[in-house]
């Protein structure tokens, strides 16, 4: 896996270009159907699972980077999708499994990084159920740092759950044993879904 492919604006006009295939294009209908002036909601990565995701990976906010590409995606050009892009490759997770959300669907930090209070996770609660009516094949939920752990309580899933600390670089640099926790709790998520291997 190369990180940080939608860097580049050949890539990401090729993801656009692949937006509405038909595993991904229920849900990117969906995605632009929540976006308003003020809020910006971006788009399901085509080279995700889609409609088929077996895990969901939800997240806190997009970060600044989702709006240079308008995908929430593990090859943003950002360090926090690096360091999910790898930690999904080294916990030998299929990304042909995996779905990526967050907990507040919309960009609240294009021009830096703005942690969600209580009041963004009770406004965006019905957006992360619906979200779940379209995954027809979701067995689990990987929560992804603090605020997503807080929020899901609030969902009322019986999803398998999952918890890592959230792969920021700031979060693993002052937290040296955070990555390693996070990877564990990968590795536990891919053998849930293929129990054996």
């Amino acid at each position: 896996m190369n990180p940080r492919t939608l860097g580049g604006e050949e890539a990401r006009d090729a993801r656009h270009q692949q937006a509405y295939e038909p595993h991904v294009a229920p849900l990117n209908m969906w995605a632009q159907s929540l976006r308003t002036d003020v809020r910006e909601v971006p788009l399901f990565d085509p080279a995700d699972s889609g409609i088929h995701a077996r895990a969901l990976i939800l997240l806190e906010s997009p970060g600044p980077a989702v709006s240079r590409s308008g995908f929430i995606s593990m090859d943003n050009p950002d360090g926090t999708a690096e360091n999910m892009l790898r930690l999904i490759e080294e916990s030998h997770l299929d990304r042909h499994d995996l779905i990526l959300w967050n907990v507040v669907p919309w960009q609240m930090s294009r021009k830096g990084v703005v942690t969600p209070k209580p009041t963004h996770h009770a406004q965006a609660r019905p957006t992360t159920r619906h979200l779940l009516t379209l995954l027809p094949d979701l067995q689990a939920v990987m929560l992804v740092g603090r605020h997503a752990q807080r929020a899901w309580t609030e969902i009322g899933s019986d999803l398998k759950r999952f918890e890592m600390p959230h792969p920021s670089p700031q979060n693993f640099n002052t937290r040296p044993e955070a990555r390693q926790v996070a990877l564990q709790a990968l590795i536990s998520l891919r053998h849930f879904l293929n129990p054996g291997k």
